[in-house]
């Protein structure tokens, strides 16, 4: 009697999903290059309003207004001319960071998808040599589980930890350099503190998980 041959488990690990993801590389280049624009466009809105306030409304006249008044005729200038360019500004900001969020989300997508259909095609073929009896011992629905929402969940954790990665700790970054530069003392104070918090909350998390 002829033995039929059989293939050895794949096992995935942290290493595999990395090289899967890897495997994108011009693709995961240009999300990170769109997700970078797009946080860049989003920062300096919050900022223009404040400068709004302190230029026009208390009128002491600054950078903004400094720029704006030698492209503009002298009768034009004023408050309405400067809260509607600011207006204008805040808008192509807001609407060019959506646009490139959109990008950035869709690119990230595509290679979190692409990531778990390889891992459903191992899965689905292992199916093909599972023997009935595995179906009476584990159950039908342990292994749907296992094919839908384990997936999903592997799929939501690759696309987010993929997507916000470089973002997040460009943002530490930058978070830091403002700090640093605007109150040392506190600036270290915070830093040196975060790992105790972060340390005390996955304390915290464990025990919520075993609840």
């Amino acid at each position: 009697m002829k033995k039929t041959k059989t293939t050895p488990a794949q096992t995935y690990s942290w290493n595999s999903l990395v090289k899967m993801v890897l495997s994108h590389r011009r693709e995961l280049l240009v999300a990170n290059l769109v997700a970078i624009v797009g946080t860049a466009l989003a920062v300096p809105i919050p900022l223009l309003i404040p400068l709004l306030v302190d230029e026009v409304l208390l009128d002491k006249p600054g950078a903004v207004i400094g720029f704006l008044n030698p492209y503009f005729p002298e009768s034009w200038h004023g408050p309405v001319l400067y809260i509607l360019i600011v207006l204008a500004v805040t808008l192509i900001l807001r609407l060019s960071s959506l646009i490139f969020s959109v990008w950035q989300s869709r690119e990230f997508t595509l290679i979190s998808k692409d990531v778990i259909f390889r891992i459903r095609r191992t899965l689905l073929q292992r199916l093909q040599r599972i023997s009935m009896a595995e179906y009476e011992t584990i159950g039908s629905g342990t292994v749907a589980s296992h094919l839908v929402t384990d997936l999903q969940a592997l799929d939501d954790f690759v696309s987010i930890s993929v997507s916000k990665t470089l973002v997040a700790v460009l943002s530490i970054l930058g978070t830091t350099v403002v700090l640093m530069w605007m109150h040392w003392q506190l600036a270290l104070f915070i830093l040196l503190l975060n790992p105790l918090v972060i340390y005390i909350t996955t304390l915290f998390g464990r025990k919520v998980k075993r609840l």
